[in-house]
């Protein structure tokens, strides 16, 4: 599959594309072009994922954009590679926003796909709300039946945005083979965003997100659920990031 983004660069083994990302260059040239551009995003966990599953890493070079989320991984990514990038999410603190309205200024539909059963209806109806003229013609779970309905939808042929919060690496797997099949559009990956839009729209105050610490405020939120990820499996980032920064800091002593 042909990348339409910019090169990528391992950063802690995770592929990072090397270069800033502006949207609106993005989307105009997919449309303009009818062609399918594919954005994730990932953040420390993406270690452990990449680590547990060897088919993610291979994903995510497949993908035409992967953005930091988090700013561990912009950290790391300036650190290691001395790769100049910005924190980019798709939620409402980020690229979320400035997309919806992009999406409804250019009249194209929207196909949400993720969550357990009704979450994307919920989201759906948050986002309308929030996007006057947003256009949400379908949604769908991302359990059962519903990614394989969501991919008979995409086969009708019509130029939509893909929003798909089913995790990683599913849902970048799920991107993917809806290119590959010949659906012609733009896709992001979010995670769990439809979740937590519906449980707040502003999910963190301002000040949280304005110090960065939103994994803290998510982790003080959803201990039960979140814990294991955040003192257990972030271990992997900050074990490698140690390792890369000793060999960067006496291999050019060496030097």
């Amino acid at each position: 599959m042909i990348n339409e983004g910019p090169q990528s660069l391992s950063v802690l083994g995770v592929p990072i594309s090397a270069a800033l990302f502006d949207w609106s260059n993005v989307g105009e040239s997919a449309l303009q072009n009818n062609k399918s551009v594919l954005v994730s995003f990932v953040n420390p966990h993406a270690c452990y994922i990449q680590k547990k599953h060897s088919e993610y890493a291979k994903n995510l070079r497949d993908l035409d954009w992967v953005l930091c989320d988090g700013i561990g991984m912009v950290r790391a990514a300036r650190l290691v590679a001395d790769i100049e990038v910005d924190r980019t999410a798709f939620d409402l603190t980020s690229i979320a926003g400035p997309v919806f309205e992009w999406m409804a200024q250019h009249d194209v539909p929207v196909i949400l796909v993720g969550g357990a059963q009704g979450v994307a209806d919920q989201a759906a109806d948050k986002f309308r709300a929030l996007f006057p003229g947003l256009e949400i013609p379908a949604v769908f779970s991302g359990f059962d039946s519903g990614p394989a309905d969501a991919m008979e939808r995409l086969s009708l042929g019509e130029f939509c945005c893909v929003i798909c919060g089913m995790g990683a690496p599913r849902q970048e797997a799920f991107l993917i083979s809806a290119k590959n099949a010949g659906w012609r559009g733009i896709g992001f990956t979010c995670g769990g965003f439809f979740d937590q839009v519906i449980d707040r729209v502003n999910y963190y105050p301002a000040w949280v997100d304005r110090l960065n610490l939103r994994f803290a405020y998510r982790l003080l939120k959803e201990p039960r659920r979140l814990w294991r990820r955040y003192l257990v499996e972030y271990q992997v980032f900050m074990w490698r990031l140690i390792k890369a920064l000793l060999s960067r800091k006496f291999g050019r002593k060496a030097q």
